[in-house]
């Protein structure tokens, strides 16, 4: 079965389970119904057989025996005995005339007794007996046995299994027909979003899917498949501008080197070979740093940042930070720290702070602060700098890669566009969140992290 629904189409799949559901439910609807045929036609049978028993007992009962005329009583299929107590006939209906006693039953007076069976008169058929035990007028006991033939019922029942012999299979081939027709209909807008689909490339994929006037569930497909082209069409730019800005980034360290070596090996008399080397070995490090950026979002855009757990002090990280920008820059650094635990990479969570730290001392005017602080079950690590502070319309755009802003941003102060990009994944890599978060005066970065091993 499921080798068959991956090789049927759906349209196939459609119309085969319509019509099988279609006659499983003719076909069950149809014995049911032949069933309750056959039961009301036997039924209509044994009421007239009771009828004509009942009206006879009481001419019986009336006038004995002897005085009945059951020939005169005969229906058109009706066959008529009296039997007596040791069984013998004392009367009959002229078909009747010879024939041993239909049935061995006796019941009581006033009872019948039902009993169906084939009797070889004018035509070999069933005939349905009803057995009543009848009194006569001078108190002697007989069973009167009225049967009727079933010849009509079993016709009708046979001509009406006929018509759903022959109904069913037409029924059948209309629904798998009509199913068919109105599935590869309403399949169209289907066949043409997958053939728009299909069209689509790298050169085209500002193309979208029609979208059918219906509100329906094809509607919402075709809806759904625009916003997968809206974000694959917003990847696609963002990883080509990702690549025109490396090429950029990796672009000018190495020109500078190429420039100095080649000014230096022209006029070799003239050469400040110490000057040269300090320019290479600075501009070295800021490709190799560059290099390490781009590999780790490149690492984690393919599987996503890889990370060991542990146990880390939050609170141990904050002060190492602390530490390295007072010894390596002029800004007065401020601690304001509580111990704190989470449960995280320690080398990632540093090159969070680091990032941040190096964001802040670069842009401070003249004061940084570090705060670190639990609430409600997160740490909340903020790093401020009184700087020219970040436009609101600018403060969710710094996440994105290679994205400076004007002046105090720019590429001659040491930053690629790169840090607050990876420190964004680093923290959501974590559970957690990074926002700017506007305050006058300051430019303050609040990062969240679920706690892990409680507070220290």
């Amino acid at each position: 079965m499921s080798r068959w629904r991956g090789r049927a189409g759906v349209r196939t799949q459609a119309t085969a389970i319509a019509t099988l559901a279609v006659a499983l439910a003719t076909v069950l609807g149809g014995v049911v119904f032949l069933f309750v045929l056959h039961h009301n036609l036997r039924t209509d049978v044994d009421l007239a057989v009771r009828q004509q028993a009942t009206t006879l007992a009481a001419t019986i009962a009336r006038k004995g025996a002897a005085d009945v005329d059951l020939a005169g009583n005969l229906g058109d299929t009706n066959v008529i005995q009296l039997v007596d107590g040791q069984g013998s006939v004392v009367s009959s209906s002229s078909e009747l005339r010879g024939y041993p006693a239909l049935t061995t039953a006796r019941p009581p007076v006033g009872r019948f007794a039902f009993v169906s069976r084939r009797l070889r008169l004018d035509s070999d058929a069933h005939y349905r007996q009803a057995a009543l035990g009848v009194r006569d007028a001078q108190g002697r006991r007989y069973t009167l046995i009225v049967a009727q033939s079933l010849e009509s019922a079993d016709a009708s029942s046979r001509i009406t299994t006929g018509l759903l012999a022959v109904s069913i299979p037409l029924l059948l081939v209309l629904v798998a027909g009509v199913t068919y027709a109105m599935s590869g209909r309403a399949l169209r807008p289907v066949e043409r979003m997958r053939a728009q689909l299909a069209a689509i490339d790298a050169q085209s994929l500002g193309a979208r899917v029609p979208v059918p006037e219906a509100k329906d569930e094809i509607w919402k497909l075709a809806g759904t498949m625009n916003l997968m082209l809206d974000r694959l069409e917003s990847a696609a730019t963002s990883q080509r501008q990702f690549v025109s800005d490396a090429s950029h980034e990796l672009r000018s360290p190495l020109a500078t080197i190429r420039t100095s070596v080649e000014v230096t090996v022209a006029h070799p008399e003239a050469a400040q070979w110490l000057t040269m080397s300090e320019v290479v070995l600075e501009e070295a490090a800021r490709l190799e740093h560059l290099v390490a950026d781009l590999l780790l979002l490149a690492s984690a855009d393919e599987r996503g940042p890889q990370l060991r757990r542990t146990d880390v002090d939050l609170d141990d990280l904050v002060a190492s930070e602390v530490d390295r920008l007072r010894a390596t820059t002029t800004v007065t650094v401020v601690r304001q720290v509580q111990a704190v635990r989470v449960s995280g990479d320690r080398q990632r969570l540093a090159r969070v702070l680091r990032n941040l730290a190096d964001n802040a001392a670069r842009h401070a005017h003249s004061t940084v602060t570090f705060s670190l602080s639990s609430r409600d079950g997160q740490a909340v690590i903020e790093i401020r700098d009184d700087g020219d502070g970040i436009p609101d319309a600018e403060r969710e755009r710094v996440f994105e890669r290679f994205v400076r802003l004007d002046d105090g941003r720019s590429r001659s102060q040491g930053g690629t566009g790169l840090g607050l990009a990876i420190v964004r994944q680093l923290v959501q890599a974590h559970g957690g969140s990074v926002a700017v978060v506007p305050t006058p005066g300051l430019t303050v970065f609040r990062v969240v992290l679920p706690l892990g091993g409680g507070v220290s």
